[in-house]
């Protein structure tokens, strides 16, 4: 068995961990259905008084039998679900992640099965799987709107302690658009902006800073801007030394095409915080829609040495040719950034503008096929900024 990492849990978390037992209990019972007492009568007559015990709230003796029935006929498919369900409401994870992993080999084809396994996971603190079994459940669809929701906040958990901070912002705000009142979505959206790798608790030095960034994203996936500024601005004004609140109001101010400002606002996150590469990155795309070439690749430099494979900073570099037509000396970054992010539309659109300038039509020809089967939303945060 897997050793796992301890987990503290977020604040709100024991009544929102109350709610998902019972949420997912309640929507274990209408997956399996009447079909699990049919199927009883064929696993045997330990599985039929586990049912009864069950329904009769009595889990300890539905959990053993279950643990029996389930030695008899290890293929009763419904019964892996019931005892899985059981043993996560009991708060038995490590063995109703072993339940619900069986249970993903009976029914592979079942997004379910893999998001309560994802979540037994999560509990865990088993990061890595966790996200891609989560990963896994949302990709393919047809979760319930409450296990879709409890599986998107916690893959943005997941992200937040794998210091994907892009990744747990796009969860977030994906579950805003589900389920804007969704418990904790504004902390948790404010903690990726400022790049926590985990809910701050109430009593943390990092909980209202984390709020506040959340509010003013939210502010602005509402379409209010000038609130998000305002809140942006407080960020800065109370918490100066916040690493990332200069860079959250600069990519806001880059969205709204005030790129003068958003470039002053980048430049100041990076004298405040010059061992992150996303602020040099940033720094490098707005200068990119300054028409500033150089600026663009000094600003790619600081940010290769520190993620020497970051594909965007490839990206940045061809692109920065490309504005002085030097099309030759565009083409090795921009190979590079396809060798490290070859599903991205952003680095093929390039790739597509240099081969046609050098007259390469071939070449040219398949980076726009690869650009058409590829979309913005393949390339993230990362890559789409610098469409």
């Amino acid at each position: 068995m897997r050793k796992h990492a301890k987990f503290s849990p977020p604040p709100g978390d024991a009544a929102l961990r109350q709610l998902r037992a019972a949420l997912l209990l309640v929507l274990l019972l209408c997956v399996c259905g009447d079909m699990c007492f049919g199927q009883a009568q064929v696993a045997g007559s330990a599985a039929a008084r586990a049912i009864q015990a069950q329904t009769a709230g009595k889990n300890d003796d539905a959990l053993r039998l279950y643990s029996e029935a389930l030695r008899q006929s290890p293929g009763w498919t419904d019964g892996w679900w019931r005892y899985g369900g059981l043993l996560y409401e009991s708060k038995q994870y490590a063995a109703a992640e072993q339940a619900f992993g069986r249970l993903t080999q009976l029914a592979p084809d079942n997004s379910l099965g893999f998001a309560l396994l994802g979540l037994c996971e999560f509990e865990q603190g088993d990061w890595n799987n966790a996200s891609l079994h989560l990963n896994k459940a949302l990709n393919h669809g047809n979760l319930p709107a409450g296990i879709a929701q409890v599986s998107t906040f916690d893959l943005g958990l997941v992200h937040l302690h794998l210091n994907n901070r892009d990744g747990a912002i796009m969860a977030f705000k994906i579950l805003l658009h589900q389920a804007p009142d969704y418990p904790d979505l504004a902390l948790a959206l404010g903690a990726a902006e400022i790049n926590l790798s985990s809910l701050p608790q109430v009593q943390d030095s990092q909980f209202a800073p984390a709020l506040l960034a959340g509010k003013a994203a939210v502010a602005v996936l509402k379409d209010q801007s000038t609130e998000a500024e305002k809140l942006y601005r407080q960020l800065i004004v109370e918490y100066p030394s916040q690493p990332f609140a200069h860079l959250c109001l600069g990519l806001f101010l880059e969205g709204e095409h005030r790129d003068n400002e958003a470039a002053d606002e980048l430049a100041a996150e990076t004298k405040l915080n010059p061992k992150s590469a996303t602020a040099w990155l940033w720094l490098g795309r707005v200068a990119l829609v300054q028409q500033d070439p150089e600026m663009a690749r000094s600003a790619a430099a600081r940010a290769q040495a520190l993620e020497p494979d970051n594909p965007v900073v490839f990206l940045v570099e061809g692109r920065s040719y490309i504005l002085e037509h030097r099309w030759e000396q565009a083409l090795a970054p921009l190979q590079e950034a396809e060798k490290r992010a070859p599903q991205s539309s952003a680095v093929h659109f390039a790739l597509a503008s240099a081969y046609t300038a050098l007259h390469r039509t071939e070449a040219a020809k398949q980076e726009r096929q690869l650009f058409l089967q590829s979309s913005p939303s393949d390339d993230g945060e990362e890559g789409s900024a610098v469409q």
